[in-house]
């Protein structure tokens, strides 16, 4: 099968593509350079790319696509702007946890005292409620001092005549600066009144710690609990809509753009590929493989990447054939069905391929195991051009064996590689390998 368009790169590099869509693909892609030039078949016509008209046709329908699309999308991304039913905005409030909603008053606020001061007060008030009681029952009168007054401690007014008391241990001091002159007869001092103060303190840490219970497990630990089956209900899902079908769902439709898509993945890999060098088979090159080492280089490359487009051969077709599948808007569940007859109908085709592949590698495989053998006779085969002093021996190849085992082993050379070059659907020549290894392919696929 001929190809429709052929490209030629100012390099000297070649592409051929099969049909209209798959040219139009390569030319969207950007990979078509204004400086390559473009053959069509139909008119047979080499025309550069930049006034070629098929390829303007293309990029004029890729602009007009391309801004179409541009002007959706400002539409689509236009600010909405408030209209007058609808409320220019609403601050959403922060919820707060109150102290009173669990039933707990807080403390009055401290007074502005150091706490070596409301220490010295509190003591005062124990000290004053305790002389009070004192005094109301025996009726003495208890004076207290500090270790800081110069004065001594005055003296107090002698006892009517009574039995002395028993023994008592001196009172307990609150603070080693102060100290308390016991009575001559008194009662067991009462214990102290808490303060009121400290009851409040109590109060003020309890109603600390329940808002920080809250604060750390949110809000909703005071809340009541929801009763079973109240659950919110889940959002339903919306389907998105099946995208819009760009070919038919036919089956030959389906395969004809699988192929495409299959042709353009699998050139994408060939596309490393170099034109074979000139001076291969040449006599200079027969006669001194050791000056061309880039020969070998090139060859190496063909090897490894027909073996890796062999290796990857049916993933690139399943997703190729994913792919058409798409553009004919085919889902589930006949697109499972349809996607596994289409990997059998290639599997079925594999003869022709694998037929091809195994061409391309053994014309790679003899010529690098030529290129060594020569390597390896350098110095045994002589280079004799047709024009010189004297008459070439061999004026075709221009190469010639120095004993007749050499001569023998150049023949033998020969023959290998001219034999694939131009036996069993080769190439013909070396001029034409590189665009023969994609047209093998183009005709295993589409006949």
């Amino acid at each position: 099968m001929s190809a429709r368009f052929r490209i030629r790169t100012p390099t000297g590099q070649e592409l051929s593509f099969a049909s209209l869509d798959v040219f139009r693909e390569f030319v969207r892609s950007g990979d078509l350079s204004p400086d390559d030039v473009v053959y069509d078949a139909e008119t047979r016509e080499w025309s550069s790319a930049r006034t070629h008209p098929v390829v303007l046709e293309i990029e004029l329908a890729a602009e007009e696509s391309a801004g179409a699309a541009s002007d959706e999308g400002a539409e689509a991304t236009a600010p909405h702007e408030a209209t007058a039913d609808e409320p220019a905005g609403v601050e959403e409030s922060t919820p707060t946890f109150a102290m009173g909603d669990i039933g707990l008053d807080l403390a009055p606020e401290p007074s502005q005292l150091s706490p070596e001061q409301e220490a010295e007060q509190f003591l005062a008030q124990l000290e004053a409620e305790r002389v009070s009681d004192l005094s109301a029952s025996e009726g003495v009168q208890i004076q207290s001092f500090t270790m800081e007054q110069s004065e001594p401690p005055p003296t107090l007014a002698p006892a009517p005549p009574i039995s002395p008391p028993p023994a008592e241990p001196a009172p307990r001091a609150f603070r080693p600066e102060r100290t308390v002159a016991a009575p001559a007869r008194r009662a067991p001092a009462a214990e102290p009144k808490p303060s009121p103060v400290w009851k409040y303190a109590s109060l003020a840490v309890l109603a600390v710690a329940v808002a920080g219970v809250g604060l750390y497990f949110g809000p909703g630990i005071f809340a009541p609990a929801a009763s079973e089956g109240s659950d919110p209900a889940p959002e339903p899902v919306t389907a998105q809509p099946a995208p819009t079908p760009v070919i038919p769902a036919t089956d030959d439709a389906v395969l004809g753009r699988a192929s495409e898509r299959y042709l353009t993945s699998t050139q994408a890999l060939l596309r490393q590929l170099e034109p074979i060098p000139q001076a291969w088979l040449s006599g200079r090159y027969l006669a001194e493989p050791s000056d061309h080492p880039h020969v070998r280089d090139v060859w190496q490359t063909y090897l490894g990447t027909i073996r890796e487009i062999r290796a990857g051969d049916a993933e690139r077709y399943r997703v190729a054939y994913g792919r058409a599948l798409d553009d004919a808007g085919v889902q589930e569940p006949a697109r499972t069905t349809r996607l596994a007859s289409g990997l059998t109908r290639f599997q079925a085709s594999a003869a022709a391929r694998n037929g091809h592949f195994d061409r391309v590698e053994r014309l790679a495989t003899v010529a690098i195991s030529g290129h060594d053998a020569l390597v390896a006779a350098e110095g045994r085969i002589l280079y004799e051009p047709a024009t010189g002093p004297r008459v070439s021996n061999d004026p075709v190849i221009e190469a010639v064996g120095r004993t007749p085992a050499d001569q023998a082993l150049l023949e033998e050379i020969l023959d290998a590689i001219l034999g694939e070059l131009r036996d069993g659907g080769g190439p013909g020549t070396a001029s034409s390998v590189r665009e023969w290894v994609y047209e093998g392919l183009l005709d295993a696929v589409t006949n």
